[in-house]
């Protein structure tokens, strides 16, 4: 079970990263209008609440190697749900960002999760 969550966790972060990196100016787009409203980070976390929570039950793995990443995505992932879930003006700094600088940061992140996500693919083929 912990390879497969390994393997979709990795192929996520693979497909988001290429959108982020290539649609940068949507996603921007999206990130605005999320904060908009509050009901936008509510409907977020429920989208994705479930996965970090499959991620925090079926892969609670606090080993000293690769794996342990999984696990940390996962509770981030969780952590960051229940924060837009319980406190949503949690997210208002990024309400102060400019236009340049959202996309720049979207596109930064692109690029560290699709890395991320193609290293962690790798491992969970190779060992």
């Amino acid at each position: 079970m912990t390879l497969i969550i390994e393997r979709i966790i990795a192929s996520f972060l693979i497909i988001t990263g290429l959108s982020y990196l290539f649609q940068s100016a949507v996603w921007k787009d999206l990130v605005k209008e999320l904060l908009t409203k509050p009901t936008g980070l509510i409907f977020w976390s429920l989208l994705f609440l479930p996965w970090g929570l499959i991620v925090v039950f079926g892969h609670n793995l606090w080993v000293t190697n690769w794996t342990v990443l999984i696990t940390i995505i996962g509770w981030l992932v969780t952590t960051k749900c229940v924060l837009y879930l319980l406190v949503p003006s949690w997210a208002n700094f990024v309400k102060n960002w400019s236009d340049e600088f959202l996309q720049r940061y979207i596109r930064i992140a692109g690029g560290v999760e699709t890395i991320l996500g193609g290293v962690l693919l790798f491992l969970s083929f190779a060992g």
